[in-house]
């Protein structure tokens, strides 16, 4: 059977009484941001950046978590029956454009980004001095080597002058769209606290570092950071390199087609990254946001908070002896009343992740739920007092309520289909198959000239199951002749209308 007898043949009078459904079921209304639990300071806050920008509670209180968890890291870790648990965290913001997710992120910023000037034009001023003194120091270690004779007395005049003085450290803390290189390189040189804030995620995932040739490179790179685990390199040519003491936050911003991306990449899925993320995609409130007349870093809420902020940054990370960009964290715990507290939550989500049960559909996030309720609470926890020692109740439930609320989002985005990789990029095939401006397509057709995401038949053929299944294909039992080659598997796809 040829294109043209299939373009003018019905299949299957039933099939054309079927009405295709919708590959994904529309998002349901998102709990409320439990933005109560977030302390004397940071609720106030956020409320009233929400008042004064018009943005979503939830973008709010988002990008605030991000900004502390950022500023408090490099202080401290939890101790937990031995296990070590750093304060870093990831999130990603979804939100359509004119969401105003930029205006809250540079205002929730704006102490980090003064922090990273003044460290800016420190450096300056130490680079200069640090450029005269290792030329002065090379100079006398020449003139040293040339007065010595033998070999000890070499070796006692190189005693003599001491180490080459250090570089300074790169000021920067932010940035927005590093390879992972590039990353490695600046934990090299620059802070040992770093993070990684884009209110563009796209430039980020759609960079270098996420391409298909570095992606799995960047991901696990990025995963070894938020467990805070050495991390080290060998190249050759190169001498190796270890860091150790660093912490990592990231807070990307991105569009709903541009996360998707992201969540939907069945390797970022495996390799663990998507379940280190918290994710929150707020409903639109576009249309009912008008202007006010208020200057936001006027107000009581946000000069408290960047009193707060300054005084984080003011409070110096505690290092090893002659290495400053490698962190040494104090430890903090649990009090009794907040370590019951975990254990209780803990085995609540255990019970709930088992084949078939509520959270088996996120098992991955629900896994890492009960650490990222501790990293939570002591992010909020040292935010309220950076030199605590101890988490208290108070910050643990605090914790508690904001994972549990990121359980829920994980659980409403899986049950929406809005991150089922197979039916986004079963999507992207139905959108490709309609630019054809073709009703027959065979399978070979589809993983060789189709998305480039469809690298063989059975990715194919699994897709052309779900279009079936909602009955955007039906299969043609006699085949099909494309290009005088005759296919045993092919397809009729009906249009939109």
């Amino acid at each position: 059977m040829s294109i043209e007898d299939i373009n003018n043949t019905v299949i299957d009078a039933q099939s054309d009484t079927l009405v295709p459904m919708p590959l994904q079921r529309t998002l349901p209304v998102p709990e409320p941001f439990p933005v109560h639990v977030l302390g004397e300071i940071l609720e106030p806050l956020v409320h009233k950046i929400a008042e004064v920008i018009q943005a979503l509670i939830g973008i709010c209180g988002q990008s605030v978590l991000a900004a502390v968890a950022l500023a408090v890291q490099g202080h401290a870790d939890i101790v937990i029956d031995g296990r070590i648990v750093p304060l870093s965290e990831f999130f990603l913001t979804i939100g359509a454009s004119g969401e105003r997710k930029s205006a809250v992120d540079n205002i929730v910023l704006l102490a980090h980004r003064q922090y990273q000037d003044d460290l800016r034009l420190k450096y300056n001023d130490d680079y200069a001095d640090w450029l005269k003194s290792a030329e002065a120091h090379e100079e006398a270690k020449k003139n040293a080597l040339k007065k010595a004779k033998s070999f000890e007395e070499k070796k006692r005049a190189l005693e003599s002058l001491g180490s080459t003085p250090s570089r300074p450290l790169d000021p920067l803390i932010l940035t927005e769209e590093p390879t992972y290189e590039g990353l490695i390189k600046l934990l090299l040189t620059g802070q040992p606290s770093q993070g990684l804030f884009s209110d563009e995620g796209g430039r980020f995932i759609g960079g270098h570092g996420m391409n298909q040739e570095n992606l799995l490179k960047t991901a696990a790179g990025l995963c070894g950071l938020w467990d805070g685990k050495v991390i080290t390199r060998v190249r050759a040519g190169e001498p190796p390199i270890i860091l150790a003491g660093r912490r990592v936050s990231f807070h990307l911003m991105a569009q709903p087609n541009v996360a998707q991306l992201l969540l939907s990449n069945s390797l970022l899925i495996e390799q663990g990254l998507i379940s280190r993320c918290l994710i929150t995609w707020p409903a639109s409130t576009v249309g009912t946001r008008f202007y006010k007349e208020i200057n936001l870093s006027n107000t009581h809420e946000f000069r408290a908070y960047i009193a707060r902020i300054n005084e984080i940054f003011k409070t110096p990370l505690n290092t090893f002896i002659n290495k400053p960009n490698e962190l040494n964290p104090r430890t903090i715990k649990l009090s009794h009343e907040a370590k019951a507290l975990y254990i209780k939550f803990h085995d609540e989500v255990e019970g709930k992740v088992g084949d078939n049960k509520l959270l088996s559909v996120v098992r991955g996030f629900a896994n890492k739920a009960p650490e990222h309720a501790l990293r939570l609470s002591g992010i909020i926890a040292l935010f309220n007092d950076i030199n605590r020692h101890e988490i208290d109740a108070i910050a643990m439930s605090a914790g508690i309520e904001l994972a549990t609320h990121y359980l829920n989002e994980a659980l409403r985005l899986h049950n929406s289909s809005a991150i089922d990789p197979d039916l986004i990029l079963a999507e992207k095939l139905l959108d490709w198959l309609h630019s054809q401006k073709r009703q027959s397509f065979s399978l070979t057709e589809l993983y060789q000239c189709g998305p480039s995401q469809i690298r063989n038949a059975k990715i194919a053929r699994k897709l052309m199951t779900i279009l079936v299944e909602h009955h955007w294909a039906f299969p043609i039992e006699d085949g099909l002749e494309v290009n005088g080659f005759f296919r045993k598997e092919a397809w009729r796809i009906m249009s939109r209308g």
